[in-house]
Formats: structure tokens, sequence, C-alpha cells
């Protein structure tokens, strides 16, 4: 965390924390070379000792800064000092949309579709440049106070997202699209479907997927259908609902192809709010059901077969083969027909577009599909044959005394016969009453065993245990022992140590670190002794062990015991409250590591509401840590209201051009005008259908604030003119 009045570069000083969020914290600063006030996101610290996050965020930063456009916030600057990565943004005084929504519950529509336009207008500028924002949501959006809207953290999600980190700003997986909760490909389209979710929220006051956990959520977002915007509020024009709905689609191809076709549709809703011309890509309609002849179960066959040898499917159809029983001879396997729907198919074949896209249809040729079908009865003849051999031998059809074939039998024992002796067993027949002496096998590993008894032609049986005395993974016992002589082709059983005996460490926490050490050095443990601070455990006794209580340890092992040293008193600095945003310097009061004891509240003519007016123990003292501190907020000056007229313009008479860059003049139409307050609100304060000689005219409103307002004359649903107007 930066301290206030500290620098960066040598240019930036930081002035105050203005906010956070999963990545990166954000500070207003002062910008001493060109004497501007800025903001500076900068990386938190878990993440900047990565460096290919660290490159990333640079490289995405960069080019966030090549942007420029009114409803996208600037980017300045980035660097890095001592190890602090940051970016440098223009400053826009304002609210988040995320905040205005949740002061207003829901904003008329009129207000959701200016705020739409804009959003929309900024991402199709940062689409054009080929820059994906992968986190659109209205605490990504900010409102300025002259009316303007920008979408900010460009650069950042994109990396957050590239590199798979999961610590992203809460709320982030309400706004998710689906191939982004898949982990998948993402492009524009992606930040149309986080738009449609944020429209989807202004209009109604809520997200349309609600769940105890980030992942149900986003499983709402692959598997759920979202609840239409018109059952929340049945004042949502019909047109404005299937923008809503378009941009929601799970699959990226039914959505707007771009945010310029967004904005075009957007545009028409307020002078045709009923109109059909979005169009929304059905659904494959459910057909009739089909039933399956000889030629389709051949085909099915084939397409089976090739699915088996690795080759694509030519289609998804049902097949049920009958299972064959064991030991019975070979023959066709029967299949069952059943009818087969084409909904069955078309579900199938849909389903297989998520895992593999883009397969292609070819046709079932019959001549390679008798060929498949001979390929796969040969296949199991051979198979069939190959067990028969392999049972026989092992029952001894094929070898050894009293055997079918009239071999030797030269060992009875050959359950556990490893598999290199089965081999050598099989091709000789010649060393009957051949003995050997069984080899010294201790301190070998399985596989040097292995190799020593291979090569005497004796078999081997492995059993895993315990020693004190033998490492992990070595011999530490064998039957018969050796030196004992044995006929070739005899088991030997060999243990393989699996390590000490291991049994739970004891909980040891909270007694006396001499009579913990104690207990467990008599568990035959080696102990050694740390010695820390503890605000809750007692002047010498244990405060943990490393490894901790119930791990599984074994003789000889070290346990680290940590003891206490009783509280450590510390002292700290109190902070310089006065000025601070409320919820700022509790989060300072925490820092310093003193104690919030509460607030009261007072009007001031020098502090604005919510800033600190006053405090408890004066800034620069120095107290001990915990130490509680009350605090004094400003209510703000005792003045309430303030007024301003606001003068309407007439928009009639005079060359209009749209968004589309169509020119026209009227005589006649919807007027519009919208005020933005001083105190971060806004309001239409004129919306009539009206005609030429009926205005100009004016109107009066009020503000909690004093200060500039900005009013918006739109025509038709087109902006035409823009003023300020003062609040006295």
């Amino acid at each position: 965390m930066l301290i206030p009045g500290s620098y960066l570069i040598n240019r930036y000083e930081i002035i105050m924390k203005i906010g956070s969020g999963g990545m990166a914290d954000v500070y207003k600063a002062k910008d001493h070379v060109l004497n501007r006030l800025v903001a500076i996101k900068v990386l938190k610290q878990e993440y900047s000792t990565d460096a290919t996050f660290v490159k990333k965020f640079r490289v995405e930063a960069q080019s966030a800064a090549g942007l420029s456009h009114p409803n996208i916030v600037n980017v300045y600057d980035v660097g890095e000092d001592d190890g602090v990565y940051f970016i440098v943004m223009e400053l826009v005084q304002g609210i988040t949309l995320k905040n205005y929504i949740d002061m207003k519950g829901k904003l008329d529509i009129r207000e959701a579709l200016n705020i739409s336009v804009q959003i929309a207008s900024g991402l199709s500028a940062a689409h054009e440049n080929r820059i994906i924002h992968r986190d659109i949501k209205p605490q990504n959006i900010i409102m300025s106070r002259d009316g303007k809207v920008k979408v900010t953290d460009f650069g950042i999600a994109k990396v957050a997202d590239s590199t798979t980190v999961t610590t992203t700003a809460a709320g982030t997986v309400h706004y998710i699209s689906p191939e982004q909760a898949r982990g998948g490909y993402s492009d524009e389209r992606s930040d149309i479907y986080s738009l449609g979710i944020t429209m989807y929220e202004m209009v109604t006051g809520r997200v349309p997927f609600e769940g105890e956990t980030n992942v149900a959520v986003a499983l709402m977002h692959i598997q759920s259908e979202i609840t239409p915007p018109r059952q929340l509020e049945p004042s949502i024009p019909v047109s404005f609902e299937k923008i809503i709905l378009k941009c929601t689609q799970k699959k990226p191809e039914r959505r707007y192809a771009s945010a310029r076709e967004l904005i075009a549709d957007l545009r028409k809703v307020l002078t045709h709010p009923d109109g059909e011309y979005v169009i929304i890509p059905g659904a494959i309609p459910q057909g009739r059901t089909i039933v399956m002849n000889d030629n389709d179960i051949d085909s099915l066959k084939a397409a089976s077969l090739r699915k088996n040898l690795g080759t694509k499917p030519e289609e998804t159809y049902v097949e049920e083969p009958e299972e064959e029983e064991e030991e019975k001879p070979v023959q066709k396997p029967v299949q069952k027909k059943r009818p087969v729907k084409k909904k069955d198919i078309e579900e199938d074949n849909d389903d297989f577009d998520k895992d593999e896209e883009d397969d292609d249809d070819e046709e079932v040729n019959p001549a390679l599909s008798k060929v498949m079908m001979a390929l796969g009865i040969g296949g199991f003849i051979i198979l069939a044959v190959i067990i028969f051999f392999i049972i026989g031998h092992a029952a001894g059809f094929f070898g050894g005394s009293g055997s079918l074939f009239g071999h030797k039998n030269k060992d009875t024992s050959t359950e556990s016969i490893s598999t290199e002796s089965v081999s050598d067993t099989s091709s000789d027949t010649s060393t009957a009453g051949e003995r050997v002496k069984v080899p010294d096998l201790s301190k070998k590993t399985e596989d040097e065993a292995k190799a020593a008894l291979k090569e005497l032609r004796l078999g081997v049986n492995v059993q895993t245990g315990t020693s004190d005395d033998v490492p992990e993974g070595q011999v530490y016992d064998q039957s018969p022992a050796a030196g004992t002589k044995v006929d070739v082709h005899t088991q030997v059983t060999i243990n393989i140590s699996s390590g000490k005996e291991k049994f739970s460490l004891d909980d040891v926490t909270g007694m006396q670190y001499q009579q913990a050490q104690a207990q467990l050095e008599n568990d035959g443990l080696v102990v050694s002794l740390e010695f820390d601070y503890s605000d809750s455990v007692g002047s010498d006794k244990v405060i943990s062990t490393s490894p901790k209580a119930g791990s599984q340890v074994a003789k000889g092992d070290t346990i680290t015991i940590t003891a206490s040293k009783g509280k450590e008193t510390k002292t700290t600095i109190v902070p310089n409250l006065l000025g601070q945003n409320i919820d700022d310097a509790i989060q300072m009061i925490k820092d310093a590591g003193l104690t919030y004891n509460g607030k009261s509240s007072d009007y001031s003519d020098s502090y604005s509401e919510n800033q600190v007016m006053n405090q408890s123990i004066s800034a620069g003292k120095t107290v001990e840590e915990g130490t509680t501190i009350s605090l004094t907020v400003s209510l703000g000056s005792r003045v309430t209201s303030y007024s301003a007229s606001i003068p309407i313009e007439s928009p009639f008479g005079r060359d209009i051009t749209d968004g589309d860059g169509n020119t026209d003049v009227y005589d006649s139409g919807q007027v519009t005008v919208v005020v933005y307050k001083p105190d971060g609100s806004s309001e239409t304060v004129y919306d009539q259908n009206t005609s030429e000689g009926s205005l100009p005219g004016s109107v009066s409103t009020t503000s909690t604030a004093s200060g500039s307002g900005t009013v918006y004359v739109y025509l038709n649903g087109v902006q035409v003119s823009s003023y300020s107007v003062d609040f006295e």
C-alpha cells in the first residue's frame, strides 16, 4: 500500500487511496510535470513477483493507452518504480454505474438506453483496435459529473483471463460470458454478452443469475436460461428486451456480431419501441420420429468401427449391441433396432458441436462398411485365441508333467511368478533338477532385486512393510534366505521398505513447552525450540508445532515447537485523517494498528459530506497499537437545496445529423431534456412530443449540491445540443 505524500518515479505524488479491486489498488495523485490530477492503478504485490504476469500487464496497458475515445478512460502512462507496477489514467469525477444502480434501484428506459449506447460506443472503439475488455460490468463503468459514461480497466481484465487468475473483483462472475466461464476462446461477442447482463441489471435492478458460490453462478451462465426482463419489469419496450436477450445468447454466433450493430438497434428503441428489427437466430425445430432400416444399421456399424479406429464420426447415432457372454463361440453381434428420433440426432449433433467444432459430414461407403465389419470380427477372433492360450498355459495345458501336451512341470507354484519368469518357463524345457543359490537382495531396490532374480531364472513375489533401518524403496527381508539352494523358477518373496513406521503427532499446543518437549522426545522424536510473541497464548506455552498436530511422523523426525514470549508491546503513529472519506479513514485506522471506536456527525462548511472533520487523537502522536480512536464526520453545509433555471432551446428548423450520418430538418418531434446535477444525480425535466413555435422555454429544478450542471437536449432520441447551468 502506498503512503499519502510518497512519489512514483519522482513525478506522481500520492494523495489518497480511492478504490481497490481484486488485482490492483487505485490512488488519487498529482502529476507534477503536467500539473494535473490523475488516477494511478497500482498492481498488488502478490502479482508483481510473477514476471509473465507483469510483462502481459504492461503490454496490455500500453495497448489500452493507444485508445482515445470519449467513452473510454484515457491511459496516460505506464511505469515501474522499485517493483511497483502502475498505470496512470484520467481521473474521472463521478460514481460507478454499479453505485448508481444501487442508489436508484433501477433506471428508466431512456437513461438506460443512453448509458448503453455510450458503453457500446467505447467498446466499438476498443474492438476496432483489436482490444477485448473481457470484464465489462457496472463496477467498471464510470459516470462522470458532466454526464459522460466511460469504460475503464482495459487490459488488466484481459491479462487476468489469459493467466487464469481467479482473484478478480467480487461480482465479476455475475457478468461473465459462457465461453469465459468454460475457459474457452473469447472475442468481441464476449464483451457484448457482459454488456447485455449490465443492461439487464440497469432496467430490472438485479442480475439474472444468483447462486451461493461463484461456480454455481458460472454454471448458470452456461446452462440456465435468463428470465426475460419484461417478466420482472413489464414497462420495458419489447424491442429493448429483444436486444438484451440477443446480447445474452449462450452461443456467440447468435449475439450481435459487433458493437456497431448493437448501437444501431439501441437507437431505434425510442422511436420504434415495438418494432420487429431485432432478429435473434432461432433454435433448430424438432422433427418427426425416424425409423431406421437395415441399411441404416450397416451405416451405424461402419461409423462405430471408424470411431474405434480414431476417425471422425459421420453421424451421431444410437447403437445398442447385446453383450456377449464369456467362453461362447465367436459370432456376429446382434443389433437391437429401436426408433431414433430426429430430435435425438439433432441434440447429439449439437453436443458434438460443443466438443469438436466443424466436423464434416461424409457418405458411408457400403464396401468399406463390409471390410471394416470383417476386420472387427477377425480382430475379436484373434483376441479370443490369445486369451485361450494364456489361460491354457496357466492351467498347465502346454507344459509340466501330466499336462495335456506332455511337457514336464518344473514348478507348481505359478500364480505369483513374475512376468519375466513366465517367458523363461514357456521357452525352457531342459532344466529339470537344476538348482541355483538365492542371491542376497538386502538393500537393493525393487528393480535391482527383480533383475538379479530374473538372471537366475527365479520368480518374484513383492510385498511391502515398514522398517526403521532400511530406507524406503529397498529390500529389508527375503524368503528363502540368501544362499539357499532352490530349483530354478522357484518364487522368491521380497519385502520392500515403505520407510519408518508412521504415527500421528500429538497435539501439545497450550502446554508448557518443557512438558511438551519431554512428551515428544519420549515418542522418539527430536525437538527444536523457537520463541515468538503472541497476543493470545501465555508466556512459555506452546503456540504451534511444525509439522502441525495430527501429521504423520516417524521416530527420529525433527519437530519444531514454537513457544510464546508473551504479548509484544508495539507502538504506532496516529495518521492524519482530516479530509478523508469516512471509509478510507476507517481503513487507515486499521492499517495503523489502531481500533476504530465509532463516529459522530456535525455540519461543516470546510469539509464535504462524509469527510472526517475531527479525530479524537491528534495526527502524529505515538500510541500503543490497539488504542481506540473516534471520528467526527461532516454532514456538509447546512444549505440543503440549490436551484437552477433550465433554458430549453428549440431544436427545430436546423440540420440534425443522427448516429448513422443521416441529416434532416424537423419542425416537430419528441423533445427530451436531461439535466445532470452537481450532486451526481440526473433528471429528465422535459419530455414532450411538440412542434416548432412551442419552444424555446424554461423549467426549474433543484440539487443538493451547488455548482455546475450539464443539460442535454435530444430530438427523437438523437442528441442535438448540450450546455451548462449553475445551481445556486
